[in-house]
């Protein structure tokens, strides 16, 4: 009876990832290029790259660099959204879920990636007016339009006047979000650490509490 010699194993093509499994690849490699503060080498051969894909199937993917960057902002606002989805009945709701929604808001919008998308769309406002829109009206906007519909439910309970809705955004907006653009616009502070973001929330909250609150309670 001959022996059969063993065949060599044969290399077969890298198994194939699904579309899902492909964008969420690519959009934790731009993620990671756009947070690195190194915009000058942000490309999306880079990104491909990075991302382990062809620049074939980049394009498969998103059709420019304006529909990843929107893709991007989409995934980080989709936790926000979720987080202002649950009811509130009383005043200590209303501040539970207040702090929550501040801290996210304030650690996603001064995250290194958005951080990055905002430079970004500042250094290419006149080039690249997409990414600046992106930025704003998906973005920046879009975060205080779901703040705004949320206390503007608590207002429907009674727990904030309604003619406050709109001061509360702004002033929570100011103290959370502009000044701290500000500051990296002009090259004062590039990052800021949780406990930071901490501090600037509860600082938020305590302005939030004695303008509005009180007022609530009083009327």
């Amino acid at each position: 009876m001959s022996e059969t010699t063993p065949q060599p194993a044969r290399r077969g093509r890298p198994p194939l990832r699904s579309r899902e499994e492909q964008m969420s690849r690519l959009l934790d490699a731009a993620a990671a290029e756009l947070g690195s503060g190194n915009l000058a080498n942000v490309t999306m051969d880079a990104i491909a790259r990075s991302a382990g894909i062809s620049k074939k199937t980049l394009y498969q993917l998103v059709s420019s660099k304006e529909e990843l960057v929107s893709q991007l902002v989409a995934r980080d606002l989709s936790t926000l959204e979720l987080l202002l989805e649950s009811g509130i009945d009383c005043t200590e709701d209303l501040l539970s879920e207040l702090r929550m929604y501040l801290y996210l808001w304030a650690r996603l919008t001064l995250s290194p990636l958005a951080l990055g998308i905002y430079l970004m769309a500042a250094q290419g406002r006149e080039n690249a007016p997409g990414i600046a829109r992106i930025w704003y009206q998906e973005g920046a906007e879009r975060c205080h339009d779901l703040l705004r519909g949320w206390l503007g439910k608590a207002a429907g309970k009674g727990l904030l006047a309604h003619a406050d809705v709109e001061p509360a955004v702004e002033l929570i907006s100011a103290l959370l979000i502009s000044q701290p653009i500000t500051l990296f616009t002009l090259g004062v502070q590039q990052s800021w650490s949780d406990e930071q973001i901490g501090e600037r929330v509860e600082v938020a909250m305590g302005m939030f509490g004695r303008c509005f609150m009180s007022r609530a309670a009083a009327s």
